[in-house]
Parts: C-alpha cells; structure tokens; sequence
C-alpha cells in the first residue's frame, strides 16, 4: 500500500522574511519611479514639440531642453503698467479688442529677489491669459509663462427673463508684476494674446518690454 505524499511547507525565519519583503518592495518602487520617469521625459517633449510649433510663427526658436542650463537661483520681478495712467476713469473695451497692440508701455520697478521659480507644467493657452516668453537678442527663448491676463474685468447682468449674464471687458490701463528668472541672457519679454484659429492657438503679440 502507498502512502500519499505530503508537501512540507516552508517556514522562513522572520528576519529573512522582512527583508524579502523589503527587497520586493524596493524592486516594485524602482519600476515605479522608471515608469514615471519616462513619462515624464514623454510630457516634457511633447510640450516642447508644441512650444516649437506655437512660437515658430512668431519668429521665436525654441531650444533643446537640455541647451537652456540650469535653472536659475535668483529672479527678477519687474512691476510694468500698460496705457496711461494719467486717466482718471480706465476705458473699457469689447473682448474684441483683446488682441490690439499696446502702445504706452512703462516699468514702474524692477526688484531682484533670490530663490527659483516653479517650473512650467502645462501648455494650456485661453483668450483670458497672456503667454509671456522671455527672449535673448537672438530671438531664442530662454524661458516662458502663462498668466491671466491682467486686463480682464467682468460684469454680471441681468436679463429681461431674470437669467445673469456675464460678459468680459478689457480695462485701457492697468498695472501688474511679472517674475522670471535672472538670466543675462535675456534681452526682452514679449506678451502675447492666444487667439483661437479654429484647430488651436495662435499667439498675437500684444507688446515687447526690454529687460537691460
């Protein structure tokens, strides 16, 4: 008569067992932090494929990502005012003016400020921000920013049916701050105004600023 065959379990002392555990976890956390990474560089070209697209037709080359040097420790913030102050009661303008050249352009102050600024994670442009791209005097772009547009306002009304509506204004005058890092390479920066063409943005350049 055969005696059936039993499998003995095996028995790991726990020291052992916790660094399995430990060297498993470790083996799935690198997967991890490579699968990010590469997805990470994916992002990253594709926005720099879309930053070469936007700015190309405006007369802007965009560089490699690696040809920019390292990030600035120190950055400029300059306090500029669009239109002339000398008016008591700003203008306000249809939305279809948005795109419209500035003309009286001033920097009121320009401060240095030490720490870097947060990198630029999104390429997502609107009618209501303003795509600012810092430039050196061969037209390359040494960094780039997209803001609200400071000259938005907006006012609520409401209907005959008793329904509010909104409706966006742009004010003649106004004052704001821009920071942008402290790189001696750049000559100007340059504002634009996204317009949509129908399959995506254009950029319109509302006004230069010198930065030397």
């Amino acid at each position: 008569m055969m005696k059936s065959s039993s499998t003995t379990p095996v028995t790991i002392p726990f020291g052992k067992k916790r660094l399995y555990w430990l060297a498993t976890l470790l083996v799935m956390l690198c997967a991890f932090v490579s699968v990010q990474g590469q997805k990470s560089v994916e992002r990253n070209m594709s926005q720099q494929e879309r930053l070469k697209k936007l700015l190309s037709k405006v007369g802007v080359d965009v560089p490699e990502i690696n040809s920019r040097g390292a990030q600035a420790q120190a950055y400029r913030e300059l306090k500029i005012r669009w239109g002339n102050s000398t008016k008591s009661i700003p203008e306000l303008k249809p939305a279809s003016s948005a795109g419209d050249r500035i003309s009286a352009v001033s920097v009121v102050d320009d401060n240095k400020r030490s720490g870097a600024l947060p990198r630029n994670r999104s390429l997502e442009l609107s009618p209501a921000h303003v795509f600012v791209a810092a430039v050196d005097a061969a037209n390359k772009l040494r960094w780039w920013s997209i803001m609200p547009d400071p000259r938005v306002v907006r006012s609520e009304s409401q209907t005959p049916s008793g329904e509010l509506r909104s409706q966006e204004y742009y004010v003649s005058n106004v004052t704001f701050s821009v920071a942008f890092p402290d790189d001696s390479e750049i000559a100007s920066l340059r504002f634009y105004h996204p317009v949509w063409n129908g399959t995506d943005f254009d950029l319109k350049l509302l006004t230069s600023v010198p930065t030397r």
